[in-house]
């Protein structure tokens, strides 16, 4: 059987905290962001370095379309890729300068 608060000997009123509804202000930090990384407790993340981009030869954009054309005709992505990243000089051959 259930009992009331009063019953009990708990007959105090409950108090709850007011929440306020004003709109709080957000810290504005000047800085490199660096620092605003370390004054707002954030995590910054390095980026990715570009991939390194070579110069194709004709020669290279000759095969890299034969090769995208194969890969297109026999449904493989992979080779396909494979060729226009060639094409674009960012297959990660690794170019041959004479000094």
């Amino acid at each position: 059987m259930a009992q009331t608060r009063g019953a009990t000997g708990n007959a105090k009123p409950r108090v709850f905290e007011t929440v306020s509804t004003e709109p709080t202000r957000k810290r504005n930090t000047t800085g490199t962001p660096k620092t605003k990384a370390k004054a707002t407790g954030g995590v910054t993340k390095k980026r990715a370095p570009a991939a390194k981009k070579n110069k194709p030869t004709i020669k290279d954009k000759v095969e890299a379309a034969v090769e995208k054309a194969a890969g297109t005709v026999e449904r493989k992505p992979g080779k396909k890729a494979a060729g226009t990243k060639k094409m674009n000089g960012t297959s990660g051959k690794a170019k041959v300068t004479t000094a």
